[in-house]
């Protein structure tokens, strides 16, 4: 009906999928890995070297995130909690 509000949403705003859940790096501290659930599970993989980052590699889902692991040759023993 005209001159109603629409009913607000329950999706996930800009704000709260840009806090990323989990936070990982590996031993080398080569690589850094995000974790954000907004509104699916991807990770944002950065390329870290001293003080530069690389802009985020985004993986989306689970098996995107174990073929990247798989590819470079990091375990999940491999990774540290940043």
């Amino acid at each position: 009906m005209p001159g109603q509000p629409a009913p607000r949403s329950t999706t996930v705003t800009y704000g709260d999928a840009m806090d990323p859940s989990a936070v990982w790096r590996d031993r080398q501290h080569r690589w850094r890995i995000e974790a954000y659930r907004a509104p699916d599970l991807r990770f944002a993989v950065y390329a870290t070297n001293g003080p530069t980052e690389s802009v985020p590699l985004w993986l989306f889902g689970m098996s995107a995130l174990a073929r990247w692991l798989m590819t470079h040759a990091i375990s999940l023993d491999d990774l540290e909690v940043d």
